[in-house]
C-alpha cells in the first residue's frame, strides 16, 4: 500500500460486491466493548427488551448508514476528504483532527484491554502468561502490520475472522443454554424495561461507526451496494451476532464473554476469539484514523501515517489510555454524529446542481460549523436529560444538524434567488 486512495477517489475498477463490505465492517464493529454492551442491556432489562433493543437500534443505525453509504459509493471518497469538502479546505483538516484522534484513542484502549484479556485468560488456563505489556505491543504491531497492507488486507483478514467469530459465538450461546436452560432466559432484568434507553445504548455506542461508513462504502460497485451493505451489516450481521452474545451473558450473569467461554471450557476458543476481534477491530480503527490524519497532514503516503499512528496507539495503550481517556474519547464521540448529517444533507442538496465533486469554496465553511455545533449541543442536552426529540442524543444530533444545514442552504439560495429577480 502507499496511499490506498486516502487523497483521491477510489477508481471504479477498484471497486468491490456488498458482501466484502460487510465482511470488513462485521469484523470490525462488532468488537469486545459491543460484547459487554449487549451483555449489559441482557442482564439490566432482561432478554426480551434486550434483544428488541438491539434490533430496533440495528435498524435506525442502518438507516444512518444507508444514507452515508450512498455519499461515500457516489463520490467515492472517504470520509476526511467529504469533511474537506464541506467544511472547508482547513476546516475540514480540523474535523479529520477530530475524527483521528477519536479513532487512534480506541486503537489504544482496544490494544490495552487486548493485552489485559490475554494475560488473564492464560492466566485462568494455568499456561505461563506474558506481562500485559508485552501482550499489547505484540498485539498493536500485528494490527498496525495489517493496516500497512490497507483495504485488500482487511478483507482477508475478516474473511478468517467474521466465520470464525460467528462459529465460536453460537457454539458458546449452545453450551450455556444447555447447562443453563432456555427458561432462563425469560427471567426479568434487574432494572424496569426501558426499551428507549436500550436502543439509545446501541445507536450511541455505534454511531462513529455508521459516521466513517465511507471510509469503506467508497468501495462498493454502486449507491445500491452500499446501501445493502449497510442493512446487512448494521440491520441484520451486527444484531444477530450481539444477540447471540447477548445469551450467555443472560444466562450467567457475567458481562465478560471471554471469561464466560473459559467457564464452560472454551479457553483456548476464548484466547483465538480475544485475539482475532482485538485484530480486526483495532486495523478498522487505526485505517480510518490514517485515512483522516493524511487528509490532515496532507499526506500522500498512508504507509507512514499507519506506521506512525500504530506507535502512538501502542505507547498510548502502554501508558494505560483506559484509565485516563475514555472520558475525552466518549467526549470526542458525541462530536462525530452531526458530522454525517452535515455531509449527507450537504451531498443531497448540491447532487442535484452536480456541484458536490467540485472541490471545496473557501478555508471555512462557517455555516457547517455553526450546524455542526448546533449538533454537538443537542447531543450534550440529551446526555443530560435536558432535551430531546427521539430519546436518542446522537440521533438527534444527526437530525438537527441535518435540518439546520438543509435550512441555511436554502435560505441562501432564495436569497440568491431573489436577488437575481430584482437584478
Amino acid at each position: 500500500m502507499t496511499d490506498d486512495y486516502a487523497l483521491t477517489p477510489v477508481p471504479k475498477e477498484n471497486s468491490v460486491s456488498a458482501l466484502r463490505i460487510v465482511m470488513v465492517c462485521v469484523g470490525i464493529i462488532v468488537a469486545l466493548p459491543a460484547f459487554i454492551l449487549g451483555a449489559e442491556l441482557g442482564s439490566a432489562h432482561g432478554f426480551r427488551i434486550g434483544a428488541l433493543a438491539i434490533f430496533l437500534g440495528g435498524g435506525f443505525l442502518s438507516v444512518i448508514a444507508m444514507a452515508t453509504g450512498t455519499v461515500g459509493a457516489n463520490t467515492r471518497l472517504n470520509t476526511a476528504m467529504l469533511t474537506k469538502r464541506t467544511f472547508g479546505s482547513i476546516g475540514g483538516r480540523l474535523v479529520s483532527v477530530i475524527l483521528a484522534l477519536t479513532m487512534l484513542g480506541w486503537f489504544g484502549v482496544t490494544a490495552e484491554l487486548f493485552g489485559r484479556g490475554v494475560h488473564e485468560v492464560m492466566t485462568r488456563l494455568g499456561w505461563s502468561a506474558m506481562p500485559e505489556e508485552i501482550n499489547l505491543v505484540i498485539g498493536g504491531l500485528l494490527m498496525t502490520g495489517t493496516t500497512v497492507l490497507g483495504f485488500a488486507a482487511l478483507q482477508r483478514l475478516s474473511n478468517i475472522t467474521v466465520p470464525l467469530l460467528a462459529a465460536l459465538i453460537a457454539w458458546t450461546a449452545w453450551l450455556t443454554l444447555r447447562q443453563k436452560g432456555a427458561d432462563a432466559l425469560w427471567v426479568s432484568g434487574l432494572s424496569p424495561p426501558t426499551l428507549g434507553d436500550g436502543i439509545s445504548a446501541i445507536v450511541g455506542g455505534l454511531s462513529v461507526a455508521v459516521t466513517i461508513f465511507p471510509d469503506l462504502s467508497r468501495f462498493c460497485r454502486s449507491a445500491k451496494d452500499a446501501r445493502i451493505a449497510a442493512f446487512m451489516t448494521y440491520g441484520v450481521a451486527m444484531p444477530t451476532v450481539l444477540l447471540l452474545a447477548m445469551i450467555p451473558s443472560v444466562l450467567t450473569q457475567q458481562r465478560d464473554l471471554i471469561i464466560i467461554m473459559v467457564t464452560v471450557g472454551l479457553g483456548a476458543p476464548a484466547l483465538v476469539l480475544l485475539i482475532m476481534k482485538a485484530w480486526a477491530t483495532n486495523a478498522g480503527n487505526l485505517y480510518s484514523a490514517a485515512l483522516s490524519a493524511a487528509n490532515s497532514l496532507g499526506v500522500r503516503s498512508q504507509r507512514s501515517v499507519v506506521i506512525m499512528g500504530g506507535c502512538v496507539g501502542t505507547l498510548l495503550a502502554v501508558a494505560g489510555i483506559s484509565q485516563a481517556f475514555i472520558p475525552f474519547l466518549i467526549i470526542l464521540g458525541i462530536c462525530i454524529p452531526p458530522i454525517a448529517g452535515i455531509y449527507v444533507a450537504d451531498f443531497f442538496s448540491q447532487q442535484h446542481q452536480g456541484k458536490f465533486n467540485l472541490p471545496a469554496v473557501g478555508s471555512f465553511n462557517y455555516v457547517a460549523f455553526a450546524c455542526w455545533f448546533l449538533g454537538i449541543g443537542i447531543a450534550i442536552a440529551g446526555q443530560m436529560s435536558m432535551l430531546s426529540f427521539t430519546s436518542i442524543p446522537s440521533a438527534d444530533s444527526i437530525l438537527i444538524a441535518a435540518g439546520s444545514f438543509l435550512f441555511t442552504q436554502r435560505l441562501r439560495r432564495w436569497r440568491g434567488e431573489r436577488k437575481k429577480a430584482q437584478a
